[in-house]
């Protein structure tokens, strides 16, 4: 059971490259390492020997789960990490070798990997697993972390087929010229970092210093500024923007014919003749659509236009929310596509096949992209099966004004991401303007949208609610739609998506999401009224699979949701309910379950741990619940 709703894919990359499983355990002993090494040799010997079902049963998940298998699957030689046809590396484990730590009575282990192909180089690599006692001698992986192993594993299939496959059948004839023209650029600079090609011409990012892409091995480190600086060379080999920024952007990436640089906080533009159009003086750039001028600069508090000629206006009297609406893009419904222009970015690496995308300086300051991601590259043909297809962005609504000085903005992203692990990735992201202090503050929101095909088998959120509200100068108020996973006392009856809250402080003027231990957060932090009672939830009521349930959609707080949220109150003090069903509810509670888990006692009293606002809000739950005649609830906690 799972007690909030589940990101299937967070803010922070986390499972576009790994996989986290979680469940819940009621055994408390604590295991014995050489327990655990006996699980982990039989654990490795099924793939030695290549039995993925067998390999499936030592984990504790829904075994269709797609990431699941695809995991399996290159563990025991069974596919590659495209899922498709024989696996290009050898994978072996060390468990000998693995370092092994115990957390009461969790344990995880760091076990070392060897990818070998004939006789090729060797390399390394590691794989976390969390494992749990679910009875005397018996465990199960509870989650397993892959992040480094499935990026090491696709850069060394990469190495591979660089290694044994003509040059020819891996990259285009431009590509390969690229590669060449690099080796002489690097007699002027100390890296070529990306080719950017264009009507059949190629220009060449470069670098002087030391530039931080871990051996070509990962993208992810290609955003951090640190010992570098780059500049842009022409296909006639001219430096066309001098080796002096900290990051160049894509060739029209926002405007065409222009290309953005970086260097510090400031932003400015090139266009292609070497020539600067934009100084580098400006915090923030705002593409815009209007007639009148092409975007708004930003420096500090003051204000400026980019008119059509590209000359720049004098400072303006302009804040933030007169001309968001405005914004390039964020009125309609848009798609990334680094290929749109008739320009791709790739790298200068046969291990590394994306095609970069590095979004416009807006996008990623209003949290819309990633600031680099790698999209599928058309310009390679083998070893490209990971990657962004599409990436879509949608308006999803917009929140009223409070007392006139905030507003918020709710966008849909999905991201058509391909490889082993799914098909796309959800996320919903909140853009506020505050107009007190002419600032724009975002948030990634938590929400479900998992299909079938990877095991989550949740309905679509048909609950989709967008709207803030300020509970002070620095604690928001989020209401949004979500998929939830909530029982209740009666067993034929589940909340499988609804209403859902989040409470927001701002922290160095970021937004930063308070601890979510409820599913009815409000009860924590705000003192309720009738207007709490109102939502849109989506229960399952009956018995057996979700498609033999009936499902209803209610807009109205029942008295059994009434006492659920009461005894969550209580549950997230890990009180000690004499009620065996509402000890099972919120077993896989993380505040309640941690007490199960380090087999400490439940307290058989929670009054000192209550805060006023808890007393308060459970006061008023019970005036409402002595209003109702409902039969069917039942009171455990008090």
């Amino acid at each position: 059971m799972k007690t909030k709703p589940i990101l299937i894919v967070s803010a922070s990359i986390i499972l576009l490259v790994s996989l986290f499983l979680f469940s819940g355990c009621k055994n408390s002993e604590k295991p014995e390492k050489s327990e655990i090494t006996q699980f982990l040799n039989g654990f490795n010997n099924r793939i030695v020997g290549g039995n993925a079902d067998s390999l499936l049963s030592y984990f504790e998940a829904d075994k269709k789960i797609k990431i699941l298998r695809g995991l399996v699957n290159i563990l025991a030689g069974k596919t590659g990490l495209n899922g498709k046809g024989k696996p290009i590396a050898n994978v072996a484990l060390d468990i000998d070798g693995s370092d092994i730590k115990f957390e009461d009575d969790l344990v995880t282990a760091n076990i070392p990997i060897t990818f070998t192909h004939n006789k090729l180089e060797t390399r390394h690599s590691i794989l976390t697993l969390r494992i749990h006692r679910i009875a005397p001698h018996r465990y199960k992986i509870i989650q397993a972390d892959a992040r480094l192993f499935l990026t090491d594993y696709l850069a060394y299939e990469n190495f591979v087929r660089s290694n044994t496959i003509d040059e020819k059948d891996l990259f285009s004839p431009i590509t390969l010229a690229s590669f060449k023209t690099s080796e002489e650029l690097k007699t002027r600079y100390d890296s070529v970092i990306w080719f950017a090609h264009m009507d059949n011409k190629t220009f060449y990012y470069v670098a002087k210093g030391k530039w931080n892409t871990d051996n070509d091995r990962s993208r992810y480190n290609d955003t951090m500024t640190g010992l570098h600086k780059m500049g842009l060379v022409n296909p006639e080999l001219k430096e066309i923007i001098p080796v002096e920024y900290d990051l160049i952007y894509n060739i029209s990436g926002t405007f065409p014919g222009l290309v953005e640089v970086e260097k510090g906080e400031k932003r400015g533009f090139y266009d292609m003749s070497g020539k600067i159009v934009v100084p580098v003086n400006y915090e923030q750039i705002f593409p815009l659509e209007e007639d009148a001028n092409l975007a708004v600069l930003r420096t500090g508090k003051d204000y400026f236009y980019l008119k059509n000629d590209m000359s720049i206006s004098e400072k303006v009297d302009l804040k933030i929310g007169d001309f968001f609406s405005k914004i390039k893009n964020l009125k309609n419904a848009y798609a990334l596509n680094p290929g749109a222009t008739g320009i791709i970015t790739e790298y200068n690496s046969r291990e590394a096949n994306g095609a970069v995308y590095i979004a416009p300086s807006y996008l990623a300051d209003l949290n819309m992209a990633e600031k680099v991601m790698d999209f599928i590259n058309p310009l390679r043909k083998e070893g490209n099966e990971e990657g962004t297809k599409k990436y879509e962005v949608k308006l999803s609504g917009r929140s009223k004004k409070t007392d006139n000085w905030l507003e918020a903005t709710f966008y849909s992203i999905r991201d058509y991401f391909l490889g082993g692990r799914t098909e796309f990735y959800d996320k919903k992201n909140m853009v506020i303007i505050d107009k007190k202090k002419d600032r724009i503050l975002t948030h990634d929101i938590i929400i479900d949208y998992s299909g079938e095909e990877d095991g989550g088998g949740l309905i679509e959120d048909v609950c989709d609610l967008n709207s803030v509200k300020a509970i002070n100068d620095s604690l928001f108020e989020v209401k949004t739609g979500a998929s939830l996973s909530i029982q209740l006392y009666d067993s034929t009856k589940n909340i499988v998506s609804g209403t859902y809250y989040h409470y927001l402080s701002i922290v160095d003027n970021k937004l930063m999401e308070q601890p979510q231990t409820r599913n009815f957060e409000f009860t924590k932090y705000i003192k309720m009224n009738d207007s709490y009672l109102n939502g849109c939830y989506t229960l399952f009521v009956g018995l057996g699979d979700n498609d033999k349930r009936q499902k209803k959609t209610i807009n109205l707080i029942t008295p059994e949701m009434l006492s659920y949220m009461k005894n969550e109150i209580y549950a997230d003090y890990a009180y000690q309910f004499k009620d065996k069903r509402w000890a099972s509810i919120f077993e896989n509670m993380p505040s309640y379950s941690v007490h199960l888990n380090q087999n400490k006692p439940n307290n058989v009293n929670v009054d000192e741990y209550l805060t006023e606002i808890d007393k308060y809000n459970i006061n008023w739950i019970n005036q409402k619940l002595k209003a109702q005649t409902h039969k069917a609830i039942t009171l455990a906690a008090k």
